[in-house]
């Protein structure tokens, strides 16, 4: 979102969030809230002004910048340089760090382009250890709550790369764990629909993509996907102030007796 001399604008896939959310929500609430100046959330892209400088994405503070931080674009301009240029990094890590990192170019990504993704391949199952045996001889409701409540979705997937027997006792069951684990923890990672233009699109989108697939969606290889996406990491960040924003609204009274679906 960006704006300025009493307008706003938001980007369509973050529009497209916020009312598939919470569709109660309507313009002139989210254009009041902005222009009230009582949004200030951290997830903020800090490029809410009439000429949305882009280069004020960074997530940068007083010591990056050797300047106050409103001071001129020069500054915001001499951080880049120093972030790109940083002596002692790799160039994988200076990537990460613009993207990822204080640069936040994540936030400038298209939160509604789902990354794709193959199943995991299998392998022969190898020799039987003792572990690998007794884990693969638990009931599947057994592994079904271990990995779902104890395990994050990339801490199961690496079981699979421990050894072949485990990775063959596991690998029928690891894309339901996974669509479970999304479904609870991340439905961030999954299309929404919303009632304003184009609010199927990214349904359609989704549906799409799988199409070719014979298979089930590959729920695990997702997963993974995603957890490397810039797309998803500002779609998990817009999901979370989307939220922010429908609480911010709710307390200035205007939704009394509505409620989300």
């Amino acid at each position: 979102m960006y704006g300025g001399y009493n307008k706003f604008y938001i980007f369509l896939y973050a529009y497209r969030i916020l009312i598939g959310r919470f569709p109660e929500l309507e313009p002139h609430m989210i254009y009041a809230t902005f222009a009230s100046n009582e949004y200030n959330d951290a997830e903020y892209s800090n490029i809410a002004d009439q000429y949305a400088w882009f280069y004020k994405v960074a997530d940068a503070v007083e010591e990056d910048l050797d300047q106050p931080i409103n001071a001129d674009m020069q500054k915001w301009e001499y951080f880049w340089l120093k972030l790109l240029t940083a002596q002692g990094k790799s160039e994988d890590e200076i990537i990460c760090d613009a993207w990822f990192g204080k640069g936040r170019l994540y936030h400038l990504s298209c939160a509604d382009d789902f990354p794709t993704a193959k199943p995991f391949a299998s392998f022969p199952p190898g020799q039987d250890n003792t572990m690998t045996t007794s884990f693969s001889k638990l009931p599947y409701d057994v592994l079904d709550y271990l990995c779902i409540t104890y395990l994050s979705i990339w801490e199961t997937s690496s079981l699979l790369c421990l050894n072949r027997s485990l990775r063959a006792a596991l690998l029928p069951f690891i894309d339901t764990f996974a669509q479970k684990a999304i479904a609870r923890r991340h439905p961030y990672w999954l299309p929404i629909v919303a009632p304003c233009l184009r609010g199927d699109k990214e349904q359609l989108r989704w549906e799409e993509m799988w199409a070719a697939s014979e298979d089930a969606v590959p729920w695990a290889p997702y997963a993974r996907e995603c957890g490397m996406s810039p797309n998803m990491r500002n779609r998990e960040r817009i999901w979370g102030m989307a939220e922010r924003f429908r609480d911010l609204v709710k307390q200035q009274g205007w939704l009394d007796g509505r409620t989300s679906v």
